[in-house]
């Protein structure tokens, strides 16, 4: 089974590097009802592994810059997998962040799996690695869910694969103009970098994974009293906790804003279950200059509710289906600097990945929490992923700055910003 990556997939594959390598990860915690073993983990994982056909391929490039993903006939599942055991929640974070900051090897196929056991409780995790070129987030759920026990959730069948020409078709004349105005709208809503902003930085200490979980109740309850959706709210939590990071550096003006990119999923638009990426984004100003809670809220859902009209294939945020229409051997010669122009169009990626309401399993032993991973671009302080699964909500910022890299930091200023939404209530029927 051979596909070509699309433009964009060999973007994400060009902007590696070893400070800010680009996969996506995952860390899944499991009770288990017996004790556990991590070689029956391990064992367990590679074996599913085996049948996944994307897992068994690498990417080979052309001299024209182009690539396609070809069988690894060096194949091994145990190549992939690995077990570790650690004592306490401090050492457990610091694996993981190291984890998390090594590159994968684009020699092979580029995901990873690690096993850690000594959990409090008896409970281990499984941290998973998986390149951006290889999937977006929405396919790397797809991809996730075939390592765990059958459930009742069902799996699309994987469509019959469409070899792609190398050799680009003509744009329409629409096509043209829609590149024409993407281009546009992205180079009107470029600026010159903040100075000493600390959500932007040339450093490249060593990151680190922060985890926190919220009551998904207490964020429903925030919805109903202020309206908007879920996203929204955890939106303007992020943004309430940026604020008091922020706060402590004295940037946090009035005026403030905070620029995210939020990737949004053009998957289900296609109507396929293609490999690769398929995404867009809008960009929202976070307003961390704002002392009210609520109007933080109010704000953030008013630009979302606009940018859903305009839709994701127009505005600033749809860089990704501009990169998508340059032609391979571009991203090869200009990704490598043009990846560190993020910091031109925005300053941070706050990105919610869709997990399926099912319970699941890994070997029998009953998923707890899954907090996503999002990559740090190149002059980022900091990703920041959110994830929803059953009754949970699963906060991680993915950050090189110490002040953000206490958990309990995060858990203190996400709780206090429930709080201050939870006793602010919005008059309904009044004009805003």
């Amino acid at each position: 089974m051979t596909d070509h990556l699309s433009p964009l997939d060999i973007a994400f594959l060009a902007m590696e590097g070893d400070s800010h390598p680009l996969h996506l990860g995952a860390v899944a915690t499991f009770a288990p009802s017996t004790p556990v073993h991590p070689a029956r983990i391990a064992a367990v994982l590679c074996e599913r592994a085996q049948e996944i056909p994307r897992l068994r391929q690498r990417a080979r490039t052309s001299m024209f810059g182009g690539a396609r993903w070809v069988e690894d006939p060096g194949f091994a599942p145990e190549d992939h997998v690995f077990t570790h055991h650690v004592r306490g929640r401090d050492r457990f974070a610091t694996l993981v962040s190291h984890l998390m900051a090594q590159p994968l090897d684009l020699a092979r196929p580029p995901w990873e799996l690690h096993v850690i056991t000594g959990l409090a409780g008896g409970r281990f995790a499984v941290v998973a690695k998986l390149h951006h070129s290889l999937c977006d987030g929405m396919k790397a759920v797809g991809l996730g869910i075939q390592l765990f026990d059958p459930s009742r959730l069902s799996i699309p069948d994987a469509p019959a694969q469409v070899a792609k020409s190398i050799i680009p078709s003509l744009p329409s004349l629409r096509g043209i103009k829609d590149t024409f105005d993407i281009a546009s709208s992205v180079l009107m809503n470029t600026r010159p970098p903040t100075l000493n902003s600390p959500v932007l930085t040339a450093s490249t200490r060593p990151r680190r994974v922060v985890m926190s979980r919220l009551d998904l109740a207490d964020v429903h309850r925030i919805r109903r009293a202020h309206g908007g959706t879920v996203n929204d709210v955890l939106l303007a939590l992020v943004t309430g906790a940026l604020r008091h990071w922020l706060s402590a550096h004295g940037s946090a003006g009035p005026d403030s804003v905070v620029r995210a990119l939020i990737p949004v999923n053009q998957r289900s638009r296609s109507g396929d279950g293609a490999s690769g990426n398929q995404i867009s984004g809008f960009l929202v100003a976070l307003p961390v200059g704002e002392t009210d809670p609520a109007q933080r809220l109010r704000n953030i859902r008013a630009q979302m509710e606009s940018a859903k009209a305009a839709g994701p294939d127009r505005g600033a945020g749809a860089l990704p289906l501009l990169a998508d229409k340059v032609p391979p051997l571009v991203h090869r010669l200009a990704a490598p600097v043009m990846g560190r122009c993020a910091p031109l169009l925005f300053d941070t990626l706050v990105t919610s990945v869709p997990l399926p309401s099912v319970p699941l399993a890994l070997d029998g032993a009953t998923l707890c929490e899954m907090y996503p991973v999002a990559p740090v671009a190149p002059g980022h302080a900091v990703g920041i992923a959110l994830s929803v699964y059953r009754n949970s909500v699963h906060v991680c910022l993915n950050t090189n700055q110490s002040w953000m890299s206490d958990a309990q930091w995060l858990d203190g200023v996400l709780r206090r910003e429930l709080v201050a939404l939870q006793e602010t209530r919005e008059l309904v029927g009044l004009p805003r």
